[in-house]
């Protein structure tokens, strides 16, 4: 028999959890559950579930209930309608460390969609733990239980289990970006599809996900020991041990709670009876009021129009055909087919086509992280239902694991997915002039004219608006997305408007439209909604649309989005056969038409449908060649040999059988990065009393170095750089950056504990605020303000004077000579060394920064001037630290010349000769006329192309791009947004399909 009995509820962005306590503070009953979008309706039927464990009804229950505490995100609104107290989580969770672990000083808690940091101290005084300090993530779910529990399911593996057992196999963990969620998620998928093993990939993504609470939500704070890990996360072991390693601890420094995923409960129940204590207390009130409002319609939250329905389902769906009878039916003689594989993110999609281009028959297949696998049983399940009847002539494969499943089946053709996309709806209808194309993990735009590409638009690394995420969120609702989806979705009246902007951001309104109590079929429409008003506006943007639109992709079969397309476009949508495995169709076609041009010249690689005995090995690991510390990945398929991906360089070229032709394309950025450091040579030990200064080699360096450089040679100081950027330096910025900024500039944290280990008596930390005149009519020059800011944040987050070196920051105005010689006399004082001295030498080293630029305009117009037409040209568009420090661009132009395009530097152009003050007087960014300038000279040179370079986060870039779209009006350019991850599929897919859409267009 219960009496006198306390309720603490945790209703959560994904699971409601529920304590009961009695008076002395006993645990008499817990419940956690996963609301699946509804968490009203669980928590009142899992208060029943309990009543019926005290063989109560729930009215009897109710009569039991001396008070309740609720918290969470959907707390407060629960608290209006049922009573009781409503508690803030950072207090519960404070209050509930105090009772079962008051030697904790710090909290870890990750949850479903939210992570907090919270610092606490016990308080003789008050008898009681205190909160000293605390941090939570922002919108941004980046870094939580919702995200892991995404990525286990499209793994294939269970999260409770299998996930932590991998990940604590994995001998090399992978580098996976950790700032973002679907940065991290591409990163992992492009990992996969060239061959990273299961484990590396789950040990890096925990690794990943810890150093992003220490970097994001710590910022710097202290992790004093013992710490409490608490929240669903605490269960996965691979997380667990790499916060152990990222935070440093020794043996049972880190604590696991016994009620690991219910302290912000329990904390909400005991403060309850502590308020009763007090005197202080809410009644409550009762589950019917709960009962009264599930029952009730309403609709509070802002809505969209309900999606149309009439002439959408079927009007514009073209009907699916398999020609598959007409290889059975001549028995005499075997019919020629192409095979085409598209390896993408998500799923895998195989196809064969007959010479018609007819589709023989077609396999569509979930990855689940196992590319080659998926391939293998898709050749396997194909060969046996074509039997002999046929004969493959050729094969074709795209998708981003493209170039992995060619080597492994035997590809003729490798081709990106947007050539394949674009050849497929050209076979279906030639007039087509349009194609959206929404997959599992990146979504594309394709303009087409006369049977070529013109222009064309993918995804910014981000999955957001894309088919993983619609089919993540429609597994929350617990909604089938091939069966139900579009149905809920039709017979919404006011679709929940979810917005249009980041996956997580969206899934963040999602859950607050739950809390609110809004309906599913709300929710569901409202997501086909936001899958188009986000591919709309963060894909497409301001190109052209035609009026002949097809849409492809397995997104394709949802109706509700097809429906969405339309009522926001206004414009019919056709939606062609085999939409879902058109990037295979057109592999295959492309297959054809290059075998056919071939004649007999060359017969198909393709290995056979039969596979089972094809055996491969992967293999992952660091070469320690270089300072770059590339992750390689070692492929050996049969008994053949090994193919290697991921090497910056071509070390392992010979060594393994990929080749790659086009060597003979001269590398100008090489040329550059040693015009820039002239004959600068490192420094082997001390050398008299010199002042030993540690430069970072990032941000100004590459663009200021020849004059710093100089400077400071007069002045009789050793110059010792940092290494280039590199997995060591990426992994130190993520251990100690504590400001959110783009990824050059967080980077100075990583170089500066660089150059701490190499014996310097001071660091180069200057507060340059502009740049000398170059261009006339422009009255201001700035540099970014995070590059003179960096100064003091990375003073702030590191104690470099404690470690006997000192910082060497004082401001500098380049552009005003009146002020800089005032900033030159405080630098004389800072270094003992007179005004005339420094002011000497600051005139040398203005001659040296000068002959650099003019070293630089030279060289360029010899390279204008004797391009070869044969080989494309592409400027790097962007900031030095953008397109020149190669562990910020992934080397690019490395890649750019494998693929046979000439890589050129934007300052290699005569950027002087444009003048842009009369357009763009206003653009007060130095690296903002430079770039219009550039902008300018490859609009007006047809031997030239862009690409644009920018860092996920840039602000001048925000609005500098649309300028330079506006000035490029007319002709193509690739725009690169990078961060801190390091998987470059989505680079090369880019870069490549931007030089074949060329080639259509001529």
């Amino acid at each position: 028999m219960i009496n006198n009995i306390y309720l603490g509820v945790d209703i959560g962005s994904t699971t409601v959890k529920i304590v009961v306590l009695d008076k002395q503070r006993h645990l008499l009953a817990w419940r956690y559950l996963r609301s699946r979008g509804q968490p009203r309706r669980t928590l009142l039927k899992e208060a029943k579930s309990i009543a019926h464990e005290f063989h109560l009804t729930l009215e009897d229950l109710e009569s039991h209930i001396v008070g309740v505490g609720l918290t969470g995100s959907g707390g407060g609104p629960t608290a209006e309608l049922i009573g009781g107290q409503h508690i803030n989580e950072l207090i519960a969770q404070t209050r509930s460390v105090g009772e079962f672990h008051p030697q904790a000083r710090t909290v870890v808690e990750i949850g479903g969609q939210d992570s907090k940091f919270i610092s606490v101290a016990w308080d003789e005084k008050m008898g009681k733990m205190i909160l000293v300090d605390m941090a939570m993530n922002n919108v941004c779910a980046a870094g939580t239980g919702s995200f892991l529990d995404q990525q286990a399911e499209r793994l294939g593996i269970s999260i409770e289990n299998q996930f932590a057992q991998l990940a604590m196999q994995s001998e090399n963990a992978a580098r996976i970006a950790g700032r973002c969620t679907v940065f991290a998620k591409s990163d992992m998928i492009h990992l996969q599809q060239k061959g990273t093993p299961l484990p590396d990939i789950l040990a890096g993504l925990g690794m990943a996900l810890a150093r992003n609470f220490k970097s994001v939500i710590g910022k710097g704070k202290s992790f004093i020991p013992p710490i409490i890990f608490q929240g669903g996360v605490s269960y996965n072991q691979g997380v667990v041990q790499a916060f152990e390693k990222v935070l440093k601890l020794k043996h049972g420094e880190l604590i696991i709670p016994e009620h690991r995923h219910l302290m912000p409960a329990l904390g909400t129940a005991l403060m309850t009876i502590d308020e009763e204590i007090e005197g202080k207390f809410i009644p409550f009130k009762g589950f019917a009021p709960l009962q009264e409002y599930l029952h009730t319609k309403r609709s509070t939250h802002k809505s969209m129009p309900p999606l149309p329905t009439k002439d959408v389902m079927f009007a514009n769906r073209k009907p699916l055909t398999i020609s598959l009878d007409s290889i059975k039916s001549n028995r005499n003689e075997r019919k020629p087919v192409y095979l085409g594989i598209d390896v993408g993110s998500i799923t895998t999609k195989v196809v064969l086509i007959d010479e018609q281009k007819n589709v023989v028959a077609r396999r569509y297949l979930y990855t689940v992280g196992k590319p080659l696998e998926i391939v293998r049983q898709g050749l396997i399940e194909i060969g046996q239902e074509v039997g002999d009847n046929v004969e493959i002539m050729g094969v074709g494969t795209t998708g981003s694991g493209r170039y992995l499943t060619a080597d492994f089946v035997g590809g003729d053709v490798v081709r990106s997915e947007i050539t394949a996309q674009a050849r497929a709806a050209i076979a279906f209808d030639p007039t087509v002039d349009t194609i959206f194309e929404i997959g599992g993990q990146d979504s594309k735009y394709i303009s087409i004219n006369n049977g070529a590409v013109v222009n064309f638009a993918m995804n910014s690394a981000c999955a957001a608006g894309t088919g993983s995420f619609l089919e993540e969120q429609a597994d929350k609702l617990e909604i089938n997305i091939e069966r139900d989806f579009s149905q809920q979705a039709f017979c919404s009246k006011c679709p929940a408007a979810l917005g249009e902007r980041c996956t997580v951001f969206m899934e963040s309104d999602l859950v607050h439209h739950q809390q609110q109590g809004a309906k599913v079929d709300d929710l569901t429409a409202g997501l086909a909604y936001a899958i188009v008003e986000n591919y709309l506006n963060r894909v497409v943007g301001n190109r052209h649309v035609g009026k002949n639109i097809f849409f492809q992709g397995g997104v394709a079969w949802n109706d509700s989005v097809v429906s969405a397309f339309q009522e926001i476009t206004k414009r019919t949508i056709t939606v062609p056969p085999h939409h879902d495995i058109t990037g295979a169709i057109g592999a295959a076609i492309l297959a054809m038409e290059e075998m056919n041009k071939l004649g007999n010249k060359v017969t198909t690689k393709f290995s056979g449908f039969d596979l089972s005995k094809r055996h491969y090995q992967t293999k992952s690991f660091i070469c320690q060649a270089c300072p770059n510390l590339c992750e390689i990945n070692r492929v050996t398929i049969a008994d053949e040999a090994p193919i290697f991906y991921g090497a910056r360089c071509d070390i392992f070229e010979e060594k393994g059988r990929k080749k790659h032709k086009h060597h003979d394309i001269p590398d100008f950025f090489a040329e550059r990065h040693e015009t820039l450091t002239g004959n600068y040579i490192a420094p082997n030990g001390r050398r008299n009393n010199r002042l030993r200064l540690g430069i970072p080699r990032t941000l100004i360096y590459y663009d200021m170095f020849p004059y710093w450089r100089t400077l400071f040679d007069e002045l009789d100081i050793e110059i010792v750089l940092s290494d280039m950027t590199n997995p060591k330096i990426a992994y130190l910025t993520k251990e100690h950056a504590v400001a959110e900024m783009c990824y050059p500039a967080k980077l100075v944290y990583g170089h500066v504990m660089e150059l701490l280990d190499q014996d310097v008596d001071a660091i180069f930390l200057p507060c340059i605020i502009n740049r000398e005149n170059i261009a006339e009519g422009q009255e201001e020059n700035k540099y970014c303000p995070y590059i003179p800011a960096t100064s003091y944040l990375v003073t702030a987050a590191i104690d470099i004077e404690s470690r006997g070196v000192k910082p060497l920051r004082f401001s500098m105005h380049m552009q005003w000579e009146k002020t800089k010689k005032k900033e030159l006399t405080n630098l004389a004082k800072e270094l003992g060394m007179s005004y005339k001295r420094i002011e000497h030498a600051e005139k040398i080293a203005m001659t040296a920064q000068n002959n650099f630029y003019d070293a630089l305009f030279k060289r360029g117009q010899e390279i204008l001037t004797n391009l070869n037409p044969n080989i494309p040209a592409a400027v790097i568009v962007g900031r030095g630290y953008n397109t020149c420090d190669f562990g910020v661009s992934q080397d690019l132009p490395h890649k750019l010349r494998k693929m046979g395009v000439l890589p050129i530097p934007m300052d290699y152009l005569p950027l002087k000769t444009a003048n842009i003050s009369d357009r763009y007087d206003f653009m007060f960014w130095r690296s903002g006329q430079d770039i219009l300038s550039a902008a300018m000279l490859i609009r007006n040179d047809p031997r030239l192309h862009a690409i644009y370079v920018t860092s996920f986060g840039c602000g001048p870039d925000s609005f500098t791009i649309n300028y330079f779209r506006r000035i490029m009006e007319g002709k193509p350019f690739l725009e690169l947004e990078l961060d801190d991850h390091t998987a470059d599929t989505g680079i090369i897919t880019r870069c490549e399909a931007f030089f074949e859409s060329l080639k259509m267009g001529t």
